[in-house]
């Protein structure tokens, strides 16, 4: 089961440089990072071009618990770097017991699709030419703490807002735990979808201590339209809005 011992004994650390599994391997186990970074290289060497940066709270490796496939990439941690690894079987009792683990996953894989369809186009069909100077799709705004100051960007549409979740050991996009000492944050409190250029604070169901936007408090569902300079509360934790023009 998905719960702290499962996470404690499923904890993988790699220092830096180090290579988490090559191309080629064969693949058993997918991994969510809890902390550091990790670079996807193309190769079978850590060196060259590479497909992808991830971060805390982010997963690679996924094809394995689909499929019997081999290694598409080389992984190697960046930094000192916290994994958890995940078998198929694990993988299918969390889905069970949490379907939010399987929408996220959803989510990740067709935002890596969209990435994949701009390198294409970018480089007159080569996925893999110079994939090192091609920044991942951003949407250039971000919530800014009024309490600490730290920036939090929004890089994805849907982007949920909430808490590190201990039953899944996995983050959400936004993840305010360290904004949070209260615990007034609920691990899916709030997402944050963009459209054409216009961006919307929707909140998650079961949300005990609201969603805020310049004072007003939101109903379960209901899109607010939120504008650079709105001030933008998740239960205590306040936050700022910020737009990129």
């Amino acid at each position: 089961m998905a719960d702290s011992s499962f996470i404690d004994q499923s904890k993988l650390r790699f220092r830096e440089g180090e290579v988490v599994y090559t191309k080629g391997d064969l693949a058993q186990q997918m991994y969510v990072i809890l902390n550091g970074k990790v670079r996807l290289y193309t190769g079978d060497k850590p060196m060259g071009d590479w497909a992808e940066e991830l971060a805390k709270g982010e997963f690679f490796g996924e094809g394995s618990l689909l499929e019997a496939i081999s290694r598409a990439h080389t992984a190697v941690a960046l930094e000192d770097t916290e994994l958890i690894a995940i078998t198929r079987g694990t993988f299918l009792r969390m889905i069970r017991q949490n379907p939010e683990v399987s929408v996220k996953m959803m989510q990740r894989l067709a935002q890596r699709n969209r990435e994949l369809a701009i390198r294409v186009e970018s480089t007159g069909g080569d996925p893999n030419k110079s994939q090192q100077v091609i920044a991942a799709p951003t949407f250039g705004s971000s919530l800014v703490s009024v309490i600490t100051g730290k920036r939090y960007p929004i890089n994805s549409h849907g982007a949920l807002v909430g808490r590190f979740d201990p039953a899944t050991g996995l983050y959400p996009d936004i993840d305010l735990t360290d904004e949070d000492p209260n615990l007034s944050i609920s691990r899916r409190h709030a997402r944050i979808l963009c459209e054409h250029g216009r961006f919307f604070i929707v909140e998650e169901p079961g949300v005990t201590n609201g969603t805020y936007v310049k004072g007003d408090r939101l109903q379960a569902g209901d899109a607010r339209e939120t504008m650079p300079g709105d001030r933008v509360g998740f239960g205590m934790v306040v936050m700022f809005f910020e737009k990129q023009s």
